[in-house]
């Protein structure tokens, strides 16, 4: 992704789009998995760049406040992703953190029941944590 196009996205959630928002960015977006702050920092400082962890956790929650990321927990472990344009929902496997999509959402079920009861749903998240294949020894 160009520079430009991370600032124009920084920009039209009101964020100003310094250089290390946007080089954090760049890693979430570059990224095949969420990845926890430590990784991120990991990542930037292996393209030498000067930045903290702390630096770090409070630009990957301003991501978070204005919904250009989400945040998973795993373990008491924080990991981000930038959010796509759909909702998704996850397997997450609590020993290698790896994610699988569950293509199928029943949240359409959930949100007429809701609505019977006069709830209105206005966001959702769905992570379902277990162990993958992998880590259980099984061949995939």
């Amino acid at each position: 992704m160009k520079h430009q196009d991370v600032k124009s996205i920084l920009n039209l959630h009101n964020i100003k789009a310094t250089r290390q928002r946007i080089e954090i960015y760049k890693v979430l977006q570059k990224a095949q998995q969420c990845l926890s702050a430590d990784e991120i920092l990991q990542t930037l400082e292996a393209q030498n760049m000067k930045i903290n962890l702390a630096t770090v956790y409070r630009n990957l929650e301003l991501f978070v406040q204005n919904g250009i990321a989400v945040k998973s927990t795993i373990n008491r472990k924080h990991f981000f992703e930038i959010k796509k344009s759909s909702h998704h929902h996850y397997f997450v496997c609590i020993k290698c953190n790896a994610k699988a999509e569950i293509v199928d959402c029943k949240i359409n079920l959930i949100e007429e029941e809701l609505n019977k009861r006069n709830f209105k749903i206005l966001d959702h998240n769905l992570e379902v944590y277990g162990i993958c294949d992998k880590c259980c020894g099984r061949k995939e």
